[in-house]
């Protein structure tokens, strides 16, 4: 099997990582079901590497140095690798996922492999 990339852009920025202590409750309940059950999902199929949400704070490091940096809401709001047997088949995967629900997409890349 294959790694690939999905990363997770757009969606009702109420229910992005960084805003979700502001949605209401029964709006953060649905999600959190929804995401949990997709990744079950790819757990249960022996599909899902690895994946997290990404907090909106970090560092920018550059030939000058490392520095607080403040991701936009238009970068990705988090990432799953999963494992498929080809492109279209990782992108079916992302096709489900709960964020196309929600009104945004995923950007589906193949995993290089270490030479």
């Amino acid at each position: 099997m294959n790694k690939y990339l999905l990363t997770f852009f757009g969606g009702k920025m109420a229910l992005r990582y960084e805003h979700l202590d502001q949605a209401g409750k029964e709006a953060q309940e649905q999600h959190a079901a929804a995401w949990a059950a997709w990744m079950s999902g790819l757990v249960q199929s022996g599909q899902l590497e690895t994946g997290y949400p990404l907090e909106a704070d970090g560092k920018r490091v550059a030939t000058d140095g490392a520095r607080d940096y403040h991701f936009p809401e238009t970068t990705e709001g988090g990432f799953v690798i999963v494992k498929a047997e080809s492109l279209d088949e990782a992108a079916a995967i992302a096709q489900s996922s709960p964020i196309i629900k929600n009104g945004g997409y995923v950007l589906v890349r193949p995993c290089g492999v270490m030479k």
